[in-house]
């Protein structure tokens, strides 16, 4: 069963280092490498299910529970993973549209005529054209605009979460102070009134010993 998990993990360090080549990767053309990512995450993915299912099958609780463990935390990158490599691929999807976008609004019909010979060649439908390349431009920056903006709208969610988790455990602690001081205060007053018993009990030993003594 060790021969299985080091398996298992020597594939994860192998995708985590194809994935990071692939974030820094410029060329267009990196279709081969992000295949075999892709079969390399789904292998893993394999691997780790049937880790899984040896470790259920093992009737030693404790190595059975070391083998679960492990395997969630292999499930869990094994998901980061996949993630990361969605997010990648939009970004480059995004920036080569850009790109093709750009060159096409820049783009004039001849290079060495001026901006208004060309388009009076062309006439309305070069104007036309250019205003469409403008609108396709500026919906791509809009577009960039909203998921910047879906972004800090999921940020400020886990901040609202995180300070009622910490007000919350203030709360906690504020009540657990006046807990403390509630007891101690008790413990005072049970401490005078058992002083109080027992010299209200002396008293009254000593006129019962008075009176029939």
């Amino acid at each position: 069963m060790t021969s299985e998990y080091n398996a298992a993990q020597r594939l994860l360090h192998k995708i985590k280092q194809n994935v990071s080549e692939f974030e820094l990767d410029t060329r267009t053309d990196s279709q081969v490498l992000q295949a075999g990512i892709a079969q390399d995450l789904q292998t893993l993915g394999k691997k780790i299910a049937e880790y899984r299912i040896l470790a259920r099958q093992d009737t030693n609780e404790r190595k059975r529970r070391m083998m679960i463990d492990r395997a969630t935390a292999m499930a869990d990158d094994h998901e980061n993973l996949k993630r990361r490599v969605e997010k990648i691929k939009q970004h480059k999807q995004n920036q080569t549209t850009y790109s093709h976008e750009r060159a096409e609004l820049f783009q004039r019909p001849n290079a060495s005529q001026p901006m208004d010979t060309a388009i009076t060649m062309d006439g309305p439908q070069g104007e036309d054209a250019f205003y469409q390349r403008s609108e396709l431009a500026l919906d791509n920056y809009i577009a960039q605009g909203v998921a910047s903006l879906g972004n800090l709208r999921e940020q400020r969610g886990m901040l609202q979460g995180a300070h009622k988790r910490i007000l919350n455990a203030d709360s906690t602690l504020g009540l657990s102070k006046s807990v403390i001081t509630y007891i101690n205060r008790r413990t005072t007053q049970d401490k005078i009134i058992l002083a109080a018993g027992m010299l209200a009990t002396c008293v009254g030993i000593y006129f019962i010993v008075q009176y029939f003594g």
